[in-house]
């Protein structure tokens, strides 16, 4: 009786022992996988923040080019409105 007592515990020794590898093992993999997904996320978070740094470069480009374009077509006015008093006092010479 004690014997089979002292069996049935070192089968019940065993399997927590299987399992506690088992679970071990598992946790070894789960760790590197979280190695690799926090590689992959700060990987990912540089690009995010590139594409930020050039999303907002753009933006400063595309401001300064629409104040070029409005000094532009300010002086286009301004010249052709100096055109048209040209031709006007041209008319009136004639």
């Amino acid at each position: 009786m004690l014997m089979d007592r002292l069996q049935e515990l070192e089968g019940k020794v065993k399997e927590a022992v299987a399992i506690l590898q088992e679970t071990r093992a598992q946790k070894v993999a789960l760790e590197a996988r979280i190695k690799e997904l926090e590689g992959r996320m700060d990987s990912l978070t540089d690009a995010v923040r590139r594409e930020q740094q050039e999303k907002e470069q753009i933006k400063t480009s595309l401001q300064r080019l629409e104040a070029d374009r409005e000094e532009v077509r300010g002086r286009v006015e301004a010249l052709l409105e100096e055109v048209a008093r040209a031709e006007a006092a041209m008319r009136e010479r004639r």
